[in-house]
């Protein structure tokens, strides 16, 4: 049986209530053996026992990254990156597409993709459109997804492959931007960008493979152990997910959000649920989309937008077809999920989640609302008496904190992603990334929650922030929990799982504004050293 390894010297921040406080912890296989003083600690060290002297730096559990799209996330390390922090100008984007174009590469059928722009950010300050993708793609089809990935850009040969015309009205759920002619000017909102991305051929199972590797490298590098995946759509998905777990080569431990339309009907006549699995791959909720994205300005809202009269935002569904699809979910045993940033499409869905859990009470629920980023009181309310858990990306303050300072009022973003409120009501509240939307370094996540910083350096709801413990309680323990795996992970207890992570220094001695200069010096997942610098 291995020896214990042991972690001695530095501060170690359990995220347990029963011990906080510990000096030491000793690691024997997988599992977390000791966790106290030194001396007891010390005990355990035998013959073959590592010993990692942490010499001031911090122990912590891993990071649990709660909302994330890794097979996206690989892939978009293969295509045009247009983040704003990449290519900053609509120029550099032609550029960009201009050089994929003629380096012959048809590995898409011919498209070519980028992902990550900001109009907010790029110095014309809107949207690109069709006719100048068209000056840098030639005849190829082109997609320029938005950070968000609610809207995207098409040329004129991608919508031509769709079969999009002026006379192709606007799906349900979505939106055709055009022109004083009634021309597609190539910007899709939600199911309009679906659409045409439909179009794109989807990787092969060996590709998702090669994607899921190239993830879960950089989660490790990150001090991440745990990520929630946040749409399984296609069963190509979940069997590249499985055949790596089988292999051995999962490179974190993975529950999966089960996509209610595509996947609930096969799964419920199996009778598998949420829970089905084990400690390195699961399957979590059941999911839909309600709304799109508040910097998209696809968020339903249940008032205008400030910079955009007459728009509050997109719906999926209506409401008897939301009600219907959690109703079903619920009784199939799954827990329930949904993407919902606009106040009124959480109404929605807390409209949905009540309903169902009339019908067939469960009190141990935990329903989710993934981003939850537009609240009100009677939201928090009414989250509250639920028992509804919230699912937000701190990160998306930085990252996109200053379109929502455009888009929306000082009131609302006074109650923007409110992880004060939430904490102070008893709601949990699980920390999370949403990567490939925004980087998944979770440091950027901590400096967010507890600074309320925009990366142009203004503060967004400054009374939402929260203390440096509960941003790490976000993205530890309370991720466990969002999955019903507490008693598994999520602190350094004796017993649980010995996934850990070793960083450079004590986040709680860092000045706030300094969090993001923290890094991972060491990752240990199930007990075995998977990074080190």
């Amino acid at each position: 049986m291995p020896s214990p390894a042991t972690d001695l010297n530095g501060p170690i921040l359990t995220v347990d209530d029963v011990r906080p406080r510990a000096d030491g912890v000793a690691l024997l296989g997988n599992r977390i053996l000791r966790v106290g003083d030194a001396a007891t600690v010390r005990a355990e060290i035998g013959p073959g026992t590592r010993v990692v002297d942490l010499a001031g730096r911090a122990l912590l559990p891993g990071f649990n990254d709660n909302h994330t799209h890794p097979i996206s996330y690989g892939e978009s390390l293969t295509t045009i990156d247009a983040r704003p922090t990449a290519i900053p100008t609509l120029a550099g984007i032609q550029a960009a597409f201009r050089a994929a174009a003629s380096d012959g590469d048809d590995r898409r059928d011919g498209w070519l993709i980028a992902r990550g722009y900001d109009d907010t950010r790029l110095d014309v300050h809107r949207h690109p459109t069709r006719w100048e993708l068209d000056a840098a793609t030639g005849n190829r089809p082109a997609l320029l997804i938005r950070t968000c990935a609610h809207l995207a850009v098409a040329n004129s040969a991608a919508l031509a492959r769709a079969g999009v015309t002026r006379e192709t009205p606007d799906p349900a759920g979505g939106r055709f931007d055009r022109d004083e002619h009634g021309e597609p000017t190539g910007v899709l909102r939600e199911t309009a960008k679906a659409m045409v991305q439909g179009h794109v051929p989807a990787p092969t199972r060996a590709q998702i493979k090669d994607h899921l590797r190239a993830a879960g490298a950089r989660f490790l590098g990150y001090g991440i152990t745990s990520v929630g995946e946040a749409a399984i759509r296609t069963s190509d998905e979940l069997a590249a997910y499985q055949e790596l777990a089988a292999a051995g080569e999962l490179a974190v431990r993975v529950f999966t959000m089960m996509l209610i339309d595509e996947t609930l009907e096969p799964l419920a006549k199996l009778g598998l649920r949420t829970g089905f699995g084990d400690a390195w791959l699961r399957i979590g909720p059941a999911k839909l989309f309600q709304d799109g994205s508040g910097g998209g300005r696809t968020a339903a809202m249940s008032v205008d937008y400030r910079n955009d009269p007459g728009n509050r935002g997109i719906t999926i569904y209506d409401q008897p077809a939301l009600d219907e699809r959690f109703a079903r979910a619920h009784a199939a045993g799954f827990q329930l999920s949904a993407h919902a940033i606009g106040d009124r499409a959480i109404g929605m869905v807390l409209d949905a989640y009540e309903a169902a859990l009339a019908a067939d009470p469960r009190p141990d629920h935990r329903a989710r609302i993934e981003h939850c980023g537009l609240c009100t009181p009677a939201i928090l309310d009414r989250m509250a008496r639920l028992g509804v858990l919230a699912v937000p990306q701190p990160s998306f303050v930085f990252e996109l904190g200053d379109s929502y300072r455009e888009n929306f009022t000082p009131e609302q973003l006074a109650l923007s992603y409110p992880a004060r409120a939430w904490c102070d009501r008893g709601i949990v509240a699980a920390g999370s990334s949403d990567v490939p939307v925004v980087g998944c370094d979770p440091f950027v996540g901590l400096r967010s929650a507890v600074t309320r910083l925009t990366r142009d350096g203004q503060r967004m709801g400054p009374e939402q922030a929260v203390t440096i413990e509960e941003a790490v309680r976000m993205f530890t323990l309370n991720g466990a929990y969002a999955s019903f795996e507490e008693t598994l992970k999520g602190s350094i207890t004796e017993g649980k799982l010995a996934d850990l992570v070793v960083l450079d220094r004590d986040p709680r001695a860092v000045p706030a504004e300094d969090l993001h200069t923290l890094r991972a010096e060491m990752t240990i997942s199930d007990g075995r050293v998977v990074f080190e610098r």
